[in-house]
């Protein structure tokens, strides 16, 4: 690896707000990368190139021009795992710039060190945004023969068992020091988080979340969980159901599992024509106020599987308001809420209008 311009360009900035000197940066060639003197950008510098080439430890000039390109002052190599990638340069007298020269080095090489870790890191979320990425939305045939290599090297093998969550604010998987789970890979595009965990119990995904999202300082959150698959081929198809899971639960904070959430999906499934007729055909009349009365009303009826106390405290209204509500539902709709069959319809209607 040899340094690059804008790496460069960042050490120069840093290290120029902490001495009060001219600075160069120069590559392999000994080429001028970066430089507190944009005019010398560019140039040779005889002095770095000697350095690689002959592999000094330091190179004092004691004039300008009394080496190629160069100006007096002090230039030292620049090594990353024992390899030199260029030479640092400060500009002055040799005899008062000398004490600077070792700190100056040290302080390049750290920085080095960090922007190159740094990039390291980036090529490697990039590289696992990728493969997440085909995972998710390439059938298993499209998948290069490559993929399965790709897949043990992130410890998976392909006869485990997997399951796909996915996660909004996609942020907790970034803040979070995420606790060490081998079993999973996580990326994040956008606002959603993907998690892709090989386990064959949801809950312990599940468990995953809750801590990450702990750990990120992120007390409410949305997540949806596709059911397990028996193998590395059914990502995709777990993966779109946590996608469509996500989608029915717009609004609403939690963890949610595709396997309880059956019945909900085939409803949200039914074309908005049939929803909306279905609407009118039970709510004639309605405006979209008493629509929305209506909804929370069967929410709250359903959460607390009809007990009237239970409903009355939590809407804060008296026993008596929930019996007359129930009693306007029944007389307006032609439906009782206290019949299965009816607060099935009744629910699915009002579910429809929380989320349409």
């Amino acid at each position: 690896m040899y340094l690059q311009k804008d790496t460069a360009a960042k050490i120069i900035e840093e290290i120029s707000m902490i001495l009060d000197y001219d600075l160069n940066i120069m590559d392999e060639k000994g080429a001028i990368l970066a430089s507190t003197d944009p005019s010398r950008v560019g140039m040779f510098h005889e002095g770095a190139w000697r350095i690689i080439r002959y592999h000094l430890k330091e190179l004092c000039i004691y004039e300008d021009g009394q080496y190629h390109g160069c100006r007096k002052g002090i230039n030292l190599p620049v090594f990353l795992n024992d390899q030199i990638i260029g030479v640092i340069g400060i500009t002055g007298e040799v005899a008062e710039v000398m004490k600077y020269a070792k700190v100056l080095k040290k302080m390049t090489e750290i920085l080095v060190l960090d922007l190159f870790s740094y990039h390291k890191k980036s090529q490697q979320e990039q590289a696992l945004l990728f493969f997440i990425n085909e995972w998710v939305n390439k059938e298993p045939a499209e998948l290069l023969p490559a993929f399965r290599d790709e897949l043990h090297s992130y410890g998976f093998s392909e006869n485990a068992p997997f399951a796909v969550a996915l996660v909004t604010p996609g942020q907790i998987l970034q803040d979070a020091e995420l606790p060490v789970l081998s079993s999973c890979l996580c990326s994040c595009n956008g606002d959603v988080g993907v998690v892709i965990c090989s386990t064959s119990q949801t809950e312990k995904l599940a468990a995953f979340l809750k801590t990450a999202a702990r750990n990120a300082g992120q007390e409410t959150f949305l997540a949806s969980v596709g059911s397990v698959q028996p193998d590395y081929t059914g990502v995709k198809r777990s993966y779109n159901q946590a996608r469509k899971l996500l989608t029915v639960k717009q609004g609403e904070s939690g963890i949610f599992f595709y396997d309880n959430s059956t019945a909900e999906l085939i409803f949200h499934d039914v074309l908005p024509e049939y929803k909306e007729a279905l609407i009118r055909q039970l709510l004639p009349g309605f405006t979209e106020e008493e629509m929305v009365e209506f909804a929370d009303f069967m929410n709250a009826y359903v959460q607390n599987n009809g007990s009237i106390g239970q409903i009355a405290k939590q809407l804060f209204v008296h026993k008596n308001t929930v019996q007359y509500k129930i009693n306007k539902i029944l007389r307006q709709t032609g439906k009782d809420p206290r019949v299965i069959q009816d607060v099935i319809l009744l629910n699915m209607v009002a579910g429809w209008i929380r989320r349409p």
